[in-house]
């Protein structure tokens, strides 16, 4: 047999010339196919977004040339070096080029020390905190966001207080409220399993990682400027999505970031309204439930069509007041609804896995926490939920508050804090409604 072992194969002018424009064509063809990147992408909607995407195109461009390149040199070998004629045996035995695999193993690894070299540039200038974070009428807040199966929760530390001395928090939901121009920090926790913070138009997106119960898990943090994106109209809305898989309603787990042109703009239309909002709550309790139910994660679950709630994850809220009555032998309705939100393991409906987080006095984390008051309205609302409600509507004042003490042997606060004048004012209220 004859030995090639220090033989090369050889090749031709014409392949090489052939090799070298199929280079420069899967260059050009690549750098020409990047100018549709921004027509695939999302707007660049925060000061973050400009480096990704430049990264994003580097990206683009070194993987389309090895691509071409890759499939140009298998072509290449089926036309220069395909078998000829009759020939039917295996061509000669060549036992590599140590030029070629020296050249073939320098570029991959300088390409990858470049991606790599900038890749983390930046990354740590994206993540790098910034000054002047959350600012709001010129003094930095807190803002959290908590994400459960399934629904994102955004909560702002103001930094006011109540006159009773109580901190005030806006729950905002599953909506982020910002500004064109304010450094963003949020921190972000889990209450169950991993979740993964994405907003595609502002180019970020970070996992929450279960950590220790009684912090709701290990805190993490996500950072970015919003800027003016040409043409839009404001406030603009942008998606917040789930990207780590966390269950059966994952799709499901989406969230919204209004855009506010300014800050005069965010104050005027979410800020000062909301804080005016927990100021001064209605005081019916039916009207306050309504609002209170919706400080919570309880629509990531549940059918409502009252508040425009289309989940299926669990049971439908539609006619509960209707039923609750008959769920358990010798409990009220009111006790019912009770103990099913406070204690979310008293009750399982069949079909349905027990998947509800839990708002009672134990419970560990800050964004479900539920005071007696708060759970007095939103039984108040969820026994209207129904044509024939078997809740004691009549007496709903002292129903309800007797179902929590029976229950939980907790007293609640039927003014609210607010006096006798707040109970006439329910009473007068909840006799309207009626």
């Amino acid at each position: 047999m004859e030995d090639n072992r220090r033989n090369f194969p050889s090749i031709s002018p014409a392949a090489v010339v052939v090799a070298a424009v199929f280079l420069l064509v899967s260059a050009l063809g690549t750098y020409w196919f990047t100018t549709f990147v921004p027509l695939v992408l999302p707007a660049q909607a925060s000061a973050e977004s400009k480096s990704v995407d430049e990264l994003f195109t580097i990206l683009v461009i070194i993987g389309g040339v090895v691509f071409f390149l890759i499939q140009g040199m298998l072509l290449i070998s089926v036309l220069f070096f395909r078998a000829r004629g009759e020939e039917r045996n295996d061509g000669p035995t060549y036992h590599g080029n140590p030029l070629l695999e020296i050249v073939w193993t320098i570029i991959p690894a300088m390409v990858v020390v470049f991606l790599a070299v900038i890749s983390f540039n930046v990354w740590t200038q994206n993540s790098e905190p910034k000054a002047a974070v959350n600012h709001v009428n010129g003094e930095e807040i807190a803002i959290e966001v908590s994400g459960a199966r399934y629904a994102w929760t955004h909560t702002y530390a103001t930094g006011r207080l109540s006159p009773d001395g109580v901190p005030i928090v806006i729950n905002s939901g599953d909506t982020l409220h910002t500004y064109i121009g304010q450094n963003v920090e949020l921190i972000l926790q889990t209450q169950d399993v991993i979740h993964s913070y994405w907003v595609p138009a502002m180019r970020v997106k970070q996992d929450l990682l279960p950590g220790n119960p009684a912090t709701g898990g290990r805190p993490t943090e996500i950072r970015f400027t919003p800027v003016r994106v040409e043409g839009e109209l404001y406030p603009a809305t942008y998606p917040i999505v789930c990207a780590e898989l966390c269950g059966d309603g994952h799709g499901r787990m989406r969230g919204t970031v209004v855009v506010h042109e300014n800050e005069s703009q965010f104050l005027e239309a979410f800020y000062e309204p909301a804080i005016y909002a927990i100021l001064n709550p209605p005081a019916d309790p039916v009207l306050r439930g309504e609002i209170e139910i919706q400080r919570y994660i309880c629509n990531s679950c549940h059918t409502l069509d009252s508040l425009e709630w289309s989940s299926r994850t669990g049971p439908s809220l539609n006619g509960i007041a209707d039923r609750a009555g008959e769920r358990v032998a010798g409990q009220s309705a009111e006790e019912y609804i009770a103990l099913s939100i406070w204690n979310s393991g008293a009750f399982r409906v069949p079909g349905y896995n027990e998947q509800m987080a839990a708002f009672g006095p134990d419970v560990m984390e800050s964004a479900n926490i539920m005071s007696p008051e708060q759970l007095y309205a939103i039984v108040a609302y969820l026994c209207t939920q129904g044509e024939q409600s078997d809740c004691d509507q009549e007496n709903a004042s002292s129903a309800i508050p007797e179902a929590i003490e029976t229950v939980f042997g907790m007293q609640v606060d039927i003014n609210f804090g607010q006096g006798d004048a707040a109970a006439d004012s329910a009473d007068e209220a909840g006799g309207e409604s009626e």
